[in-house]
């Protein structure tokens, strides 16, 4: 499997009749934020459970770090953080004392993770405060803390910026670019917010009904959605001259007869004019392009509920 995190084969979930997840197949590469797009009960929290070893898979194979044999499996999971349910801590330890339960519970002799993983989400100063008394948006970052705690390889978050108000869901999402960048963070993770995932993600998989419809790179994404300003012209040859010689305008394809331009896309004015005195005709103007959430709609079907 070689630089492969994840690999699943054709694995799948069932309870009873029912295919939580189906026939998935997927790869997950070292240094992916890897995001899961999907409406409620696609199966993006099964497969991630599934990943984790939280519940077993019914059809298929697995692969964590290039091995898949279950004794295997088993050892590869001490190598991944993650926040799947709200963790279970104690309203009336502090926050510091709630993570040193967890080591201990798991059998971690470093001490030191403890204060090491508060200081990675920004807790280190609020580590002696009681968690009853903690902002919707420190509990989700303890429950961070907690699963960074001893550095792994591979971060698995089902939807963990749920709640949180737009600095809360900035401040976790610096979090887990850091760890990225700096670490070479593997991150599997799954959101509603739409618009907050295409800021960190570099590959996507959009699930629909438990299979995975579509696997898609940032890059190709962001060609598919982008926004661009179109002008259908008589002469595309000379309409791409007084662009260039005119308008200093470099940031445009011609296709056909039609031109398509990546700047200044609130000035059609300014393009039409300068076309049309220089004696081109033009047929028809607009501003085109969608957006993840439109991109993912028009995907599964259009429904909204994402």
């Amino acid at each position: 499997m070689g630089n492969l995190i994840i690999e699943t084969k054709s694995i799948g979930k069932n309870y009873g009749k029912f295919a939580a997840v189906s026939d998935l197949s997927m790869q997950v590469k070292k240094g992916d934020i890897y995001a899961l797009v999907g409406q409620n009960g696609a199966g993006k929290t099964t497969l991630l459970k599934m990943v984790c070893g939280l519940t077993p898979l019914s059809t298929g194979e697995l692969g964590l770090f290039g091995r898949s044999s279950s004794g295997s499996l088993e050892k590869s999971r001490s190598s991944i953080g993650s926040m799947i349910e709200t963790p279970g801590f104690f309203p009336y330890l502090s926050a510091r004392d709630n993570l040193e339960y967890y080591r201990i519970q798991r059998g971690c002799s470093d001490r030191s993770v403890v204060d090491g993983a508060l200081r990675v989400v920004g807790l280190d100063k609020a580590g002696g405060k009681k968690f009853k008394n903690f902002s919707l948006g420190m509990k989700q970052r303890l429950g961070l803390a907690l699963a960074v705690m001893g550095n792994p390889e591979l971060l698995v978050l089902d939807e963990p910026i749920n709640g949180l108000d737009p600095m809360g869901i900035k401040e976790f999402r610096d979090i887990i670019l850091k760890m990225n960048r700096e670490r070479r963070t593997t991150v599997l993770i799954s959101s509603h917010i739409l618009g907050e995932l295409s800021q960190i993600a570099t590959i996507y998989g959009f699930i629909k009904k438990g299979r995975l419809i579509e696997h898609i790179t940032a890059e190709e994404l962001k060609e598919k959605c982008r926004s661009y300003l179109r002008i259908d012209v008589d002469s595309p040859e000379r309409a791409a001259d007084v662009l260039r010689n005119r308008l200093s305008c470099t940031n445009f394809q011609a296709r056909g007869n039609a031109l398509f331009i990546d700047e200044r896309l609130d000035e059609p004015e300014v393009f039409i004019k300068a076309l049309v005195e220089n004696g081109v005709s033009v047929s028809q103007a607009y501003r085109s392009g969608i957006n993840l959430e439109q991109y993912f709609i028009n995907l599964i079907g259009g429904e909204k509920n994402a």
